[in-house]
């Protein structure tokens, strides 16, 4: 798996290099599709442990929902680091800076959900005592 992702990389950084200097306006694109590339290469790796995580919570009794807000949660942080490095590849701190900030918006209000249901079980507990 990793050597997959280095020789990925690897290579898209040789043709990033390479339209630098030929066409610099091509690298952005080629900076794009690398990481598209390595992010398809890895969900398909991330597949088995999500199936692994939902045997867990399946045993664990823990309500499906609050899995599936998790899960959400960890892939609109991934989401928006990636989405912020292309555009700093691009040349647009700012515009990453503030799509950085509204993932970290759109995960606190996410996280919402899990509170209340860590809130329910807790109330639960204290129901048993």
């Amino acid at each position: 798996m990793i050597f997959k992702l280095v020789a990925i990389a690897l290579l898209g950084i040789v043709v990033v290099s390479l339209l630098r200097t030929a066409k610099p306006e091509f690298a952005v694109f080629a900076v794009i599709a690398t990481g598209v590339i390595m992010v398809i290469t890895m969900i398909t790796s991330l597949q088995s442990v999500i199936l692994a995580f939902d045997k867990l919570v399946e045993k664990s009794g823990i309500d499906d929902a609050v899995f599936a807000a998790v899960l959400k949660i960890i892939g609109i942080g991934y989401l928006t680091e990636y989405s912020a490095s292309i555009a700093n590849d691009a040349g647009c701190a700012s515009i990453a800076q503030k799509l950085q900030f509204g993932g970290k918006i759109v995960i606190f209000l996410m996280s919402i959900s899990i509170v209340t249901a860590l809130v329910d079980v807790v109330s639960g507990l204290m129901d048993v005592m």
